[in-house]
C-alpha cells in the first residue's frame, strides 16, 4: 500500500519511544538514538512518495535498523582510522609544501620568460596567452612564419631547461 504522510505521520508518533528505545540499544547513546530516529521518519518521507509499503511498522523498525548499523560502521572507521592513514586521505587543497613548491616553480617559469630575448617572448605569449596562431604572431611581427616556429622552439627549450635545473638539485 502507498503510506500518505498523514499514515507516516501516525505511524512515526505511534512507535516513536519505542523506536527511540530500540535505537538506544543499537547505538548507546541518546542523542544519537533520537536523531536516527527522525532521520528514519524523513527517509519514510522520502520513499512514500516511490514506495509501495505492504508492512509499514515492520519497515518503520528495518529502516532505523539498517540507519542504526550504518552509523555504527562509520563510527567504528573513524575510531580505527590511524591517524598516518588520515593525513594521507585524499583532498583538492594543496599541502603547504606543495604551495611552496608551486610558488618557486611558477616564479622559476618567470625568470625563465624574463630572461627570453624580447621578440622570442613576445611570440611565445601572443601565442600561449593570446592563443595566436603562428600566421598571426608572423603577421603582428613582420616575420615569416618559419621564423615564428624558430622563435617558438627557442622559447620552449629555454623554459624547459630553466625549469629543469630549477627541479634538480
Amino acid at each position: 500500500m502507498n503510506l500518505t504522510y498523514q499514515d507516516i505521520e501516525q505511524l512515526y508518533h505511534h512507535h516513536k519511544s519505542e523506536l527511540i528505545r530500540r535505537l538506544l540499544r543499537i547505538v548507546r547513546c541518546d542523542q544519537t538514538a533520537i536523531d536516527l530516529a527522525q532521520e528514519t521518519y524523513l527517509r519514510l518521507v522520502n520513499l512514500a512518495k516511490t514506495t509501495t509499503v505492504s508492512f509499514p511498522r515492520a519497515f518503520l523498525y528495518r529502516t532505523a535498523t539498517n540507519l542504526a548499523i550504518d552509523h555504527l560502521r562509520k563510527q567504528s572507521y573513524r575510531q580505527h582510522l590511524p591517524l598516518e592513514a588520515a593525513e594521507d586521505l585524499p583532498t583538492d587543497t594543496p599541502s603547504g609544501d606543495q604551495h611552496l613548491a608551486y610558488k618557486e616553480r611558477m616564479v622559476t617559469y618567470q625568470h625563465a620568460l624574463a630572461t627570453l630575448t624580447p621578440r622570442c617572448r613576445q611570440a611565445f605569449l601572443l601565442h600561449r596567452l593570446h592563443q595566436c596562431s603562428y600566421r598571426e604572431i608572423g603577421n603582428r611581427l613582420h616575420i615569416s612564419q618559419g621564423a615564428v616556429e624558430k622563435l617558438m622552439v627557442r622559447a620552449l627549450a629555454h623554459i624547459r631547461t630553466e625549469l629543469h635545473r630549477h627541479d634538480t638539485p
